[in-house]
């Protein structure tokens, strides 16, 4: 048997500290995680408060977040500042998140969003220029979206396709077919 004062002896020469090391604490939260709340605020339709914004922001303070869940949260943040209207916060909070994350594609659909409200749908076009990349339960929306870049940019013969294409991905999506309601389709003859 060794005595414990050689061992100490040996481990400070082989670099390891006399102190014993601790693993991370774990982190307990009396309700759902910071970034879950976040998530499960934004899930609610059309959800914004100045409370949702904090919680959002405050939850990408956890430096434990996985790289997927700092983006979704950064995704969320943004969109709760696009529904606040906060235009360039969304923004930034929305590039941010494109940037980071592996699921762009979903990303891009609030991103677009956001760049209409500022007027800027040729960004807004080239931000959904994949929807392929999106996630099938949001395409429907996707195509709405760049519709509605394409018709600012006075592109109407794209914007009616793209509208005509979430209406049919989602049928009964009044935003869409409200949309195909103000066109009137002429025969060439």
């Amino acid at each position: 048997m060794f005595p414990s004062r050689s061992i100490t002896a040996g481990l400070l020469a082989l670099g390891f500290a006399a102190d014993p090391a601790f693993a991370a604490p774990d982190i307990y939260y009396n309700g759902p995680a910071p970034a879950e709340a976040c998530a499960d605020g934004v899930a609610m339709p059309g959800a914004a408060s100045p409370e949702l914004k904090r919680v959002c922001e405050n939850a990408l303070e956890d430096a434990s977040l996985t790289l997927a869940d700092r983006t979704a949260t950064l995704a969320n943040s943004g969109i709760v500042s696009l529904r606040l209207g906060d235009f360039e916060p969304a923004l930034a909070r929305l590039k941010e998140a494109s940037d980071l994350g592996p699921k762009r594609g979903d990303v891009s659909v609030s991103l677009a969003a956001t760049l209409i409200r500022l007027g800027r749908a040729d960004e807004a076009v080239e931000a959904l220029s994949d929807i392929d990349a999106v996630s099938p339960a949001n395409r429907h929306i996707a195509y709405y979206n760049r519709a509605l870049a394409y018709w600012a940019l006075d592109e109407t013969e794209e914007a009616y396709r793209d509208f005509y294409t979430s209406a049919a991905l989602k049928p009964g999506f009044a935003p869409a077919e409200d949309a195909l309601g103000q066109f009137t389709v002429a025969s060439v003859e």
